[in-house]
């Protein structure tokens, strides 16, 4: 499949870039390349809309500064490093980069960049879940207060310029003689200064706006269309890049619209539609309450049609009116759940002290919030975010509690599975180069206070190289996996493989009997993965292992010591003949570091 990237190229000569681009045009990865050699060119081209960015080497600009450049403007924007001799490789890892390659093998670059790419949408997706939650929530907390209307629509025009990378907002009313009436706006709003807007499609209505409310559905138009050429001026000098206009209503009936501008391009993709679209659906509620706040039949109708799951209890806990999301997160009719009280969604996950806490804070007159989990009719589990406001009579007598809550089911599933993807490999699953460092460090300190040794190896391949040019990349990564399956099954469960890159693995083993218990799992490392490797597809190839390996205490105190001085021992072993474990003590006449 062809994707298309903009990549910001750092420090990079033209040789390499000539490389970069000859190994994207074989991939047939269509890029736009810009280039930054100074700090005050990247600022500049930082400016610009940027996928990924790939830096070299260079005393001008320090990959940590680059990391602290992207964290002010807040990019989420992958790091990677082209090197001419792959060395320094850790501590570019440790400095920000995502991976590094030397810029004579570059095969790993797109299926890396492809990865990484992946995992910045995961969390995109995340954030951006997680914002338009808690917006939902101040939304359902506007319809029980039951602001006023110009008080209402100002605060959530105002609230989304503030949670959300845009430029303008501002929410419009279809008018009976054919207008758009502006009632809220908040972001760029000089933008908005004499422009006439229509609905109705007569002249001189040109506007996204008329014509997501004559359609009924989303409208986002790009800025070169024909319809928008008398404002595309205005646009670019309010730094206006695209735009999307939500139709606002209920059953059909579109009272206005909600107009969100973007100051980039094309950011308003099928997904965040999708999920803007249902964030409409709950401003036209809130809107609705806010004007006929007389009418209870219609806000009933409003909350019994929310996203959110909503409940009532009398005081002691009986439920005595829910709305139709509750019977579609909780898997019960409606006549299941009448007169029960909530314990029916009762998990068995949170103890006696957890609802303690809840029904203290309401017996004090206190709103509670909490992630709960929740047994559906079916037995799966599934968590919602869960607000409990206790309601009291004309009296002041506490009479009731209302219960609000929204399903975080898939967000926490997306922050398990990112967590995940930043600690281990992506392709084999083990550790990564980060949590392995974290866990040798763990292992240090525990050592002190136990007194007990530990061995750290770091591990190469002997002849990777050849597969991947004979065999082909898929093939040298399930090489790789099945290399790692083997390493896991060679030592104990306690102990922890990572692969660091490429090809290059380590071990971590705690509480070691000495050096030779220490070379017999090395000898069982060699032994295993010397046997022949079935790829499928009738291949069959043989590789072997360098083993480097230093112990704690006797070779260093501190993790990256120890790090280097088994990588320092692993090139010994490739030198002495590969296929064999040296220990970093063995090396004589040299520094381990």
């Amino acid at each position: 499949m062809t994707i298309r990237l903009s990549i910001l190229l750092v420090a990079i000569s033209d040789d390499v870039a000539l490389r970069l681009d000859g190994r994207f045009r074989e991939e047939g990865v269509e890029v736009v390349f810009r280039r930054a050699e100074t700090a005050e060119t990247l600022a500049g081209a930082l400016s610009e809309p940027l996928n990924l960015l790939i830096a070299g080497a260079s005393p001008l600009l320090d990959l940590r500064m680059l990391v602290t450049e992207l964290r002010i403007r807040s990019l989420d924007v992958p790091i990677l490093v082209v090197t001419e001799t792959g060395r320094n490789q850790a501590q570019f890892m440790r400095d920000g980069a995502q991976d590094v390659f030397v810029s004579s093998d570059l095969s790993r670059l797109v299926p890396v960049i492809r990865r990484e790419l992946t995992a910045a949408v995961q969390r995109m997706q995340l954030s951006e879940q997680i914002v338009i939650t808690h917006l939902l929530q101040e939304v359902d907390e506007f319809i029980l207060r039951r602001d006023d209307f110009p008080v209402l629509v100002g605060h959530i025009a105002q609230r989304i310029i503030e949670l959300f990378d845009f430029r303008l907002v501002w929410i419009g009313l279809k008018e009976p003689d054919g207008s758009i009436d502006v009632v809220a706006s908040a972001g760029a709003q000089g933008y908005l200064q004499d422009i006439p807007m229509r609905w109705d499609g007569a002249a001189p209505d040109h506007s996204v706006a008329g014509l997501a409310i004559r359609r009924g559905v989303p409208v986002s138009l790009p800025w070169d269309t024909p319809e928008l050429a008398h404002l595309r001026d205005r646009a670019q000098r309010y730094g206006l890049r695209s735009i999307l206009s939500l139709p606002l209503g209920v059953k059909g009936n579109v009272i206005g619209v909600l107009n969100i501008y973007s100051p980039h391009e094309q950011a308003f993709s099928e997904a965040v539609v999708q999920r803007l679209t249902a964030f409409a659906s709950r401003v036209t509620v809130a809107m609705l309450a806010a004007r006929e706040q007389q009418e209870l039949r219609l806000l009933a109708l409003a909350m019994s049609k929310a996203a959110n799951a909503m409940f009532i209890t009398r005081s002691d806990g009986a439920i005595e009116w829910m709305n139709e999301a509750l019977t579609h997160f909780s898997g019960y009719p409606v006549q299941e759940l009448l007169g029960q009280n909530p314990r029916i969604f009762g998990s068995g996950q949170h103890d006696a002290g957890f609802w303690q806490e809840m029904w203290q804070a309401m017996l004090d007159g206190r709103v509670w919030s909490s992630d709960v989990v929740n047994r559906h009719r079916d037995g799966h589990l599934y968590t919602v975010n869960q607000n409990v406001s206790p309601l009291y009579d004309l009296s002041g007598r506490l009479s009731h509690f209302l219960a609000v809550q929204q399903d975080v089911s898939e967000k926490k599933r997306l922050e398990q599975e990112i967590h995940f993807m930043a600690y281990h490999d992506a392709l084999t699953g083990l550790p990564n180069r980060i949590l392995f460092h974290d866990r040798v460090q763990q292992a240090i300190v525990q050592a002190r206070r136990s007194r007990k040794p530990l061995a750290l190896m770091f591990m190469d391949l002997d002849g990777f190289k050849a597969v991947n040019d004979t065999c082909g990349h898929a093939k040298g990564d399930e090489l790789l996996r099945q290399v790692a399956e083997r390493m896991k099954a060679s030592v104990r469960s306690g102990d922890t493989v990572a692969r660091l890159a490429g090809d290059e693995f380590t071990v971590l083993l705690l509480d070691v009997q000495g050096a030779e218990s220490v070379a017999q799992v090395a000898q069982k490392l060699l032994n295993s993965i010397a046997r022949p490797f079935d790829l499928g597809d009738g291949q069959v190839v043989e590789v072997t292992l360098s083993i480097g390996i230093s112990l704690y205490p006797r070779d260093a105190g501190e993790a990256e010591a120890l790090l280097n001085g088994a990588d320092h021992a692993m090139y010994q072993a490739k030198n002495g003949g590969k296929n064999r474990y040296v220990f970093l003590s063995q090396i004589e006449d040299e520094s381990p570091v």
